[in-house]
């Protein structure tokens, strides 16, 4: 097994290169949403369409996703990775070019293809290195990039282009994946003990295959509906703050410093936490919380501060994601697990782009900006919510026998 031929040391320095690379990812994807209000008021993009630009990017990923199950476990990990993440920094400061919402979008697409294969490509070397017993620590650890990013990044982007322009956190992040392309390059060893079991070749036959096995259709389906739950809210989210709630903007940057000091803590212990009990049963925690988050702060007339909204959305988000992708890295044999990764990840991309794309399509901007319909918007993502513990109790019992 590829776990026994790294010692604890190497196991380490692989997890902290593989959480460099997906803090630029996430930075890279996460920045773009709060920003939004900045570069719609630049390039005349009004708030209700936001969720289009957020959507490019996942619906190219999820396309991507699919395109790499292909040939991707036939690759060296590493020279995967840093091909990945070479495109992704480019098509970042790409986007800092923008002059308008075409090129905007446009940008945004290529980063999606590059960002979606990176991520399977990080949670498959996660699962080859990790053993199985400690894995849920390992993902929690390599998720807490989750967390950095918006302690750090996001709000250092937000005063960039609060001071300077909406341009310069792009050119920034693109920067800062350069630099980690280095740090991947230099110390990383290559990772291809995936190549020397028996093998069968990918091809779309076998990819059609996957989606009839019902173990890993199940698993596809439950990430979808858990993403596009949450992305019918996350990309209007700081629109919503500032322009319904009165938020203002200059206090952005502490909100998602506070929400992601509160994810950071959340998925350290959640991982543990999975490692000790199990994956559904923290997904059960995780998607109540989501749910009643969603009521008491878009549905119902109880006030909740906005600070408390943050850290209460970012603590079910992280607690959701980290127990779904530790529970899907345990289904796949080694020798397909970065094409199954490749798919896991193209669905989490079709749910997130299928959920922007259909807020976007419910949502209806007022005056000052103001979004109406986030009501409706979260009664339907509560309802499908509820569905994703069931789905992921049905794959682990199977996982289980």
């Amino acid at each position: 097994m590829q776990k026994a031929s790294f010692s604890l040391s190497d196991e380490r320095s692989i997890l902290f290169l593989v959480s460099a690379v997906q803090f630029v990812n996430i930075l890279d994807f996460m920045m773009v949403m709060p920003l939004g209000p900045d570069y719609a008021h630049a390039l005349g993009i009004t708030s209700s369409h936001l969720g289009w630009v957020g959507g490019s990017y996942t619906a190219a990923a999820a396309l991507a996703g699919i395109l790499a199950s292909l040939f991707i476990d036939s690759l060296d990990r590493k020279k995967a990775l840093l091909y990945c993440l070479a495109g992704l920094s480019v098509a970042t400061v790409l986007g800092g070019f923008a002059w308008n919402f075409t090129t905007l979008i446009s940008a945004r697409i290529v980063a999606g293809m590059f960002g979606g294969p990176a991520t399977s490509l990080a949670w498959s070397i996660v699962a080859d290195v990790v053993e199985p017993k400690r894995r849920g620590q390992a993902m929690g650890k390599v998720m807490a990039a989750f967390s950095i990013a918006s302690i750090v990044g996001v709000p250092f982007g937000l005063e960039m282009s609060k001071l300077n322009d909406w341009r310069m956190p792009f050119f920034v992040t693109g920067a800062m994946g350069l630099i980690v392309w280095v740090l991947v390059y230099i110390r990383m060893p290559s990772l291809t003990l995936h190549l020397t079991e028996k093998r069968q070749a990918m091809s779309p036959r076998h990819l059609l295959a996957m989606f009839k096995n019902m173990q890993y259709l199940t698993t596809y389906l439950y990430i979808c509906i858990a993403m596009m739950a949450s992305f019918m809210i996350v990309p209007n989210l700081a629109a919503y703050v500032q322009f319904n709630l009165h938020y203002p903007r200059d206090g952005m940057g502490w909100l998602y410093f506070i929400g992601g000091v509160a994810s950071f803590f959340t998925m350290r212990i959640t991982g543990k936490m999975i490692d000790r009990y199990s994956a559904t049963r923290v997904s059960m925690v995780s998607n109540f919380t989501f749910i009643a988050v969603l009521w008491i702060a878009f549905i119902s007339n109880w006030h909740l501060s906005v600070a408390l909204f943050f850290v209460l959305f970012m603590f079910a988000l992280g607690m959701r994601n980290v127990s779904s992708t530790t529970l899907a890295t345990k289904i796949p044999v080694p020798q397909e697990r970065a094409g199954f990764m490749s798919v896991f990840s193209c669905m989490q991309g079709i749910g997130m782009a299928s959920g922007a794309f259909f807020s976007s399509a419910i949502l209806q901007e007022g005056e000052g900006g103001v979004l109406i319909g986030m009501d409706v918007i979260a009664v339907i993502a509560s309802c499908m919510s509820l569905s994703v513990p069931l789905l992921m109790l049905r794959v682990e019992r199977r996982l289980v026998r």
